[in-house]
């Protein structure tokens, strides 16, 4: 009974010890459950930054467990207490690296830059080979193989140099290229580089304050809220994507060198709804003509609104854009709405072409919906 009691009190004390721990986990797991309900264009960035969020749940969760296993004499403990303080040494340097890969490709927008850096993962990866050397020589930690007690290596300060030094780098590069970013961002970035600084350089003076971790999360709320939440995803009134979304959409694919085209709409006689009927009437037939272009093409094509009374479908699939021009018209014949009956429309498709940019792809659609327009006049 004793022993039950010494061992409720025990867990008691370690919920009590890493309750900030525990709660900075929650506060991560709903920023990711938030990120992936209400992001509907996943962009490389959001990727990156989810990755971020995994890397330091990870470290939130380890970082308690290697003062649990630290001294308990159990099979099985050593591995357990060596391997958690093997992955606090590393983890730091691979957050940087994910971060720096974050900011890099926030700014480029050019995932090639990343995957040629390596995911800026070479001081991990020099944190790795200096772990593997801290098997036979304790370089940053040893683990006493009879006590299972843990005690600091030689030469710990090294994984602060590295991480340092990350940090240092991170801040340069910022400044070299905040020219190619809005202000507003790049002070941002500073923010998110700073906050783990600060954690780190209090826990350097002060183990027991678990303030690292918290910073880092800190980090990722204010990115998360500023750069990631955005509610432009979908257009006001039709509620297809909008402009902003088919551009993040369309870097995707060229990025990842995927096969599509894209389909330039514009209605022809919308400006004369308008004049006649009202603004009103006209928002009807736009959201109408909406509802048709998303029963016409399928799941795996994106349906957006650029601006007005223009419309932009981009195709990953074989459809052909003379069927889906025919759908299209024997739609707006079933429609109720006379108005909407009455609405005509042009159209250009142009596929993609290699080391083609999204401006000129758009340039080429253009042209093509023109030569329609005035060929059909």
């Amino acid at each position: 009974m004793l022993e039950n009691v010494t061992k409720v009190d025990l867990n008691m004390e370690y919920l009590i010890q890493f309750q900030l721990n525990i709660m900075t986990v929650i506060i991560l797991l709903v920023i990711y459950a938030m990120m992936r309900i209400r992001t509907e264009v996943e962009s490389f960035a959001n990727q990156i930054l989810q990755s971020t969020i995994w890397v330091t749940i990870i470290a939130l969760i380890v970082d308690p467990l290697s003062w649990v296993f630290d001294g308990k004499l159990f099979f099985g403990s050593f591995f357990l207490e060596y391997s958690t303080n093997f992955m606090i040494v590393i983890a730091p340097s691979v957050l940087g690296g994910l971060m720096l890969s974050y900011v890099d490709y926030y700014i480029f927008k050019d995932r090639r830059r990343i995957f040629k850096r390596l995911y800026y993962f070479q001081p991990a990866a020099l944190t790795l080979t200096l772990l593997i050397v801290n098997m036979f020589y304790p370089i940053f930690f040893s683990v006493n193989p009879q006590t299972h007690g843990y005690s600091n290596g030689d030469f710990y300060w090294i994984s602060y140099v590295i991480i340092g030094a990350m940090y240092i780098y991170m801040f340069f590069f910022i400044i070299k290229y905040r020219k190619q970013t809005f202000a507003y961002v790049s002070r941002l970035f500073i923010f998110f580089f700073l906050l783990p600084i600060i954690g780190m350089i209090i826990q350097i003076f002060e183990p027991r304050l678990e303030f690292s971790w918290g910073m880092v999360t800190l980090a990722i709320f204010v990115v998360y809220v500023f750069l990631e939440t955005t509610t432009g995803e979908r257009d006001h009134l039709t509620k297809l994507y909008s402009r902003q979304s088919y551009e993040k959409y369309v870097n995707q694919l060229i990025e990842t060198e995927k096969d599509f085209y894209i389909v330039l709409i514009d209605l022809d006689n919308f400006k004369g709804i308008n004049d006649q009927h009202g603004h009103l009437k006209g928002d009807q037939v736009l959201v109408g003509f909406s509802r048709i272009l998303e029963k016409v093409f399928h799941p795996n094509t994106m349906v957006s609104r650029l601006a007005g009374d223009e419309f932009m479908i981009v195709v990953e699939n074989h459809m052909l854009i003379d069927d889906a021009s025919h759908m299209i018209y024997n739609y707006i014949q079933k429609s109720d709405d006379p108005d909407l009956k009455q609405v005509k429309f042009s159209y250009g498709a142009k596929d993609y072409q290699k080391d083609m940019t999204i401006d000129q792809l758009y340039l080429s659609v253009d042209r093509k919906m023109y030569e329609h327009k005035h060929n059909e006049e």
